[in-house]
């Protein structure tokens, strides 16, 4: 697969957050995709090409990790794979938060700063008439779900595995039409607190049509069949 951006393009803020992007985005047949989870989910005539995936890894790893998911489901897509600003010193991998030391509202304010700019990045002719479709895990998935409330009309949808929930007060921008979300959990997944799941799911339904599941024996992670569902789902989207 062909690249016409790569990750040394960094934005600051106020505070000196970096973003590092991994960026596939292409006009020519795809090549040969990233090595997948653990196979193809569908054939590659099954890909949704139009689609372009904004993508946010989960705590202590980074965005190749997307790239393996997001392929396994739409081979030869096209996507933005978008590395944490938290570098952890001494474990490696990245972070989008501190979830240690930082309060709801720090969390929440530090993601849709990243928001913003992820948005202000999207804001491109070139990407015109292209659904955008956020994709996270974890605090990935808090992160895509922030983005999507702050922005729900630059989107067509999201996928949200395992997300984190972190709003220190309900906000989001009142969009013009209700996007659509997947949301997946493992049945056995207690790194994410039941009262995050409950609330992200009261969140969602104020202004998105929801499409949860839960998968039985998988705890924080993602398996075949939560892919062969979001498939499905991708699928689905009414086109622009």
């Amino acid at each position: 697969m062909s690249r016409i951006g790569h990750d040394d393009e960094r934005e600051k803020g106020d505070d000196d957050m970096q973003l590092n992007m991994l960026a596939s985005l292409t006009t020519e047949p795809a090549g040969t995709p990233v090595e997948p989870v653990t196979g193809q989910i569908v054939p590659q005539n099954g890909a949704t090409s139009d689609i372009v995936y904004v993508m946010f890894h989960g705590y202590g790893n980074d965005e190749h990790e997307m790239v393996r998911i997001i392929t396994a489901v739409d081979p030869g897509c096209d996507y933005i794979s978008v590395q944490g600003p938290i570098h952890r010193q001494y474990l490696g991998g990245h972070a989008w938060y501190n979830s240690t030391d930082w309060d709801d509202m720090q969390i929440q304010s530090q993601c849709s700063a990243i928001g913003d700019q992820v948005v202000g990045m999207l804001d491109s002719s070139a990407l015109k008439g292209r659904r955008k479709v956020l994709v996270g895990f974890s605090q990935g998935g808090y992160l895509a779900y922030r983005i999507l409330a702050d922005h729900p009309d630059m989107f067509a949808a999201a996928v949200l595995f395992a997300p984190s929930f972190h709003d220190a007060q309900v906000r989001f921008a009142e969009p013009t039409r209700r996007p659509k979300v997947f949301l997946g959990y493992g049945s056995l997944d207690q790194q994410i607190p039941e009262e995050q799941k409950s609330a992200i799911r009261a969140s969602l339904a104020t202004f998105a049509n929801v499409e949860e599941r839960a998968y039985l024996g998988m705890r924080h992670d993602v398996c075949d069949a939560e892919l062969t569902d979001v498939y499905r789902f991708l699928q689905s989207l009414p086109r622009i």
